[in-house]
């Protein structure tokens, strides 16, 4: 009985110790999709894989790394980049070790191949010689926006109503003190936003 007891003890011991998947993540980079996560300290693994999938039941192995992974003294950090993602629909991903086996929680991105809308405001920051912001709407042109005006808050200061030539308009910013703003802007199907900083 004392020999099952202490046989008992050392295996949770073990398994205490043991590596871990902490911290999985999965998110948009681009066109890509970037994961992450850390193993944690304990007893070497022996490699980990990556998996991908579209309906998050059926997994195709994506990344495999069958050398020894994971510190004794500190956590490791991982990295990879998944440049074959399926473009408008859910993809699903998920992390393994083994010995000891652990299993990542899947994570959910959805990837599109459409450029995310983009503005720019110029100058940026605003200085004593500028009264007018200009704004640059990238991959649309000719077209109304309507939007706000935020302070740093979030609290709204004013709303606009413009209409773009080619793809630039403009805002007065005269009258404007010292700080930080957001401009916010939509032609109905995209919305466009963009920091920009008051120093007189």
């Amino acid at each position: 009985m004392k020999k099952a007891l202490l046989l008992i003890l050392f295996i949770f011991s073990i398994a205490l110790n043991a590596q871990r998947i902490q911290n999985f993540n999965a998110f948009v980079a681009g066109t890509s999709v970037g994961i992450r996560f850390t193993i944690t300290k304990g007893p070497q693994c022996s490699g980990y894989t990556i998996y991908h999938s579209l309906d998050s039941v059926n997994f195709v192995q994506i990344y495999d790394n069958p050398g020894i992974c994971g510190d004794a003294n500190a956590n490791q950090e991982i990295s990879f980049t998944h440049s074959g993602a399926s473009f408008n629909q859910n993809n699903y991903y998920k992390a393994e070790i083994f010995s000891p086996y652990e299993s990542s929680p899947i994570i959910k991105v959805f990837v599109t191949n459409q450029p995310k809308p983009r503005m720019l405001t110029y100058p940026n920051p605003v200085v004593n010689t500028y009264d007018v912001l200009g704004v640059k709407i990238f991959n649309v042109s000719n077209v109304r926006l309507i939007g706000y005006l935020y302070n740093q808050y979030g609290k709204p200061l004013r709303e606009y109503d413009l209409t773009t030539k080619l793809d630039v308009t403009s805002v007065d910013v005269y009258d404007l003190s010292n700080g930080l703003y957001i401009l916010w802007l939509t032609d109905g199907k995209q919305a466009f936003s963009s920091k920009f900083v008051i120093n007189r």
